[in-house]
């Protein structure tokens, strides 16, 4: 039987971090799929949130978040992010990753969408979870006490008392178990990808979620996707995230003809729901919504990935509005956790945006999705120590995850999201779409995919009130009983039946 210390299921930034910090006391084995890459993490054109300048405080930087997350943020957790967070920016640096700085070489902190301080830091620009992961990767990479397997997890293995004790995987021809002597953490991304149009890559299908449900982890929140204003869709139907540090540096919208889409500039910094709803709104009625960088001195040297895409495609950044549009981005919910990962359920740990740790509420502010990641990562790496030690025989799966069933399954799953559980919903159009879900839950019975999606539909229908990162058209204000996580656990139905507890 192959055993680790920990086994950790993901290589974004989430899953790294905890490897790297766990593996100073235990020999570690990480999951890693098709590599760090292809995860979200990688992705990330922004930054990452500190108070490092002058003038400005985490104590500043949790009222933002605070803020943001429209009243269901949990503010101890917050303000200990918000404190851990310049020496986040220090730990990264420690592995080399090069954070930009400015002539008199101090870090260059920019601003984005909700925050009232210059206190996001980059790297390449608008290339900074590239940098992070492959910094942390390459430190994994040549780690002794760190074994990585490009291999899928499939199941979470469970002993007689509902303990995590490891893993199966499926390597594509065949299934493996690999045994946690201390502890599972599972750092598998969000959902974006369960909605088609989206900044998040293919494997963003909610592997984790179902996985933690079916070993019956708490999960809370997962009505609340964040949808990012400013997708630019290509040709080929790639979706590119236009980095909402664009607009920190001077950048507007504007609508068909050039008018501006807020009459105060300053609105263009308002949270992702406020500027993603404004872009809706103004397609609901026709307009096509545009960024417009063109005033941005230096655009294209400031922002050089994203010029270069939009240069392959035959636009340029500095010289003509971009056309734009929202799109599935971050789940601020996910498996409920502290901020060391712990769960629900003995031995599981969940990581990253697969935790719903309270940290983002209903909103996320922009650029704290990279700080919680290597928080809990660091935590994760301190509460692994305090897991008992043991080598527990599994018991049969009660489920096991088909990724082939994912692969068909998306490509339905995704217009009925996007129609129905997207930015703009109503009890009709939920109820429709469950409908549909419960249906193709017969057809994909292994389908993490589908079990996510109706997961998200069902927290979504239960949810009365507009708040956060959705509108519900039939239910247009907060609701004050609904200042509160939802939070829903598998029953003894079938898997797609869920309890929401209050």
């Amino acid at each position: 039987m192959e055993a680790a210390g920990v086994v950790i299921v993901g290589a974004g930034i989430a899953g790294l971090s905890a490897a790297l910090a766990s593996a100073e006391a235990e020999d570690v084995c990480v999951i890693a799929g098709e590599g760090p890459r292809t995860s979200s993490s990688a992705r990330a054109q922004g930054g990452l949130a500190a108070a490092l300048s002058e003038g400005d405080d985490p104590a500043l930087h949790a009222a933002d978040t605070l803020r943001a997350g429209a009243g269901l943020c949990d503010a101890q957790r917050v303000r200990e992010l918000t404190e851990e967070a310049p020496g986040v920016v220090a730990w990264l640096a420690q592995f080399g990753v090069p954070f930009d700085r400015d002539s008199s070489g101090r870090l260059a902190l920019g601003r984005e969408g909700g925050h009232t301080r210059e206190r996001i830091v980059h790297a390449g620009g608008d290339a900074t979870g590239h940098f992070i992961t492959e910094a942390l990767w390459q430190a994994a990479a040549r780690h002794p006490r760190i074994d990585i397997r490009r291999e899928h997890c499939v199941g979470i293995a469970q002993d007689a008392t509902g303990r995590a004790v490891g893993v199966w995987t499926w390597d594509g021809a065949r299934q493996r178990f690999v045994a946690a002597r201390r502890a599972v953490g599972l750092a598998t991304g969000g959902v974006g990808a369960l909605f088609g149009r989206t900044s998040n890559p293919p494997s963003a299908v909610g592997a984790g979620v179902a996985l933690a449900y079916h070993a019956g982890a708490t999960l809370a929140n997962l009505e609340f996707v964040q949808f990012h204003p400013t997708l630019w869709l290509g040709r080929d139907g790639e979706a590119m995230l236009l980095s909402e540090a664009l607009r920190g540096a001077g950048a507007v919208l504007v609508t068909e003809g050039g008018p501006p889409l807020f009459a105060d500039p300053a609105d263009n910094l308002r949270t992702r729901d406020v500027v993603a709803l404004a872009i809706a709104r103004a397609e609901a009625e026709g307009h096509r919504v545009y960024l417009d960088a063109t005033q941005v001195r230096d655009v294209a040297a400031r922002f050089p990935s994203i010029a270069a895409r939009l240069r392959r495609a035959g636009l340029d950044l500095a010289s003509q509005p971009i056309p734009v549009t929202p799109g599935a981005h971050f789940l601020m919910g996910g498996v409920e956790a502290d901020l060391a990962g712990r769960t629900s359920v003995p031995g599981l740990f969940a990581l990253g945006e697969t935790a719903c740790t309270g940290v983002h509420g209903a909103n996320r502010l922009a650029s704290n999705s990279l700080l919680e990641c290597v928080v809990m990562g660091l935590r994760f790496g301190e509460a692994v120590r305090e897991e008992p030690v043991g080598m527990h025989p599994p018991e049969d799966p009660v489920w096991l995850l088909r990724p082939e069933q994912d692969q068909a399954a998306v490509p339905e799953l995704a217009p009925i999201l996007w129609r129905s559980v997207g930015l703009v919903r109503d009890e009709t159009g939920l109820r429709a779409a469950l409908v549909e879900l419960e249906g193709m839950a017969d057809r994909y019975p292994g389908s993490g995919a589908v079990l996510a999606a109706s997961l998200i539909a069902r927290s979504a229908l239960w949810r009365r009130e507009s708040r956060g990162s959705h509108v519900r058209m039939d239910a247009l204000a907060p609701v004050p009983a609904y200042a509160r996580p939802s939070r829903m656990c598998k029953a003894h139905r079938a898997a797609t039946s869920v309890a929401i507890t209050t």
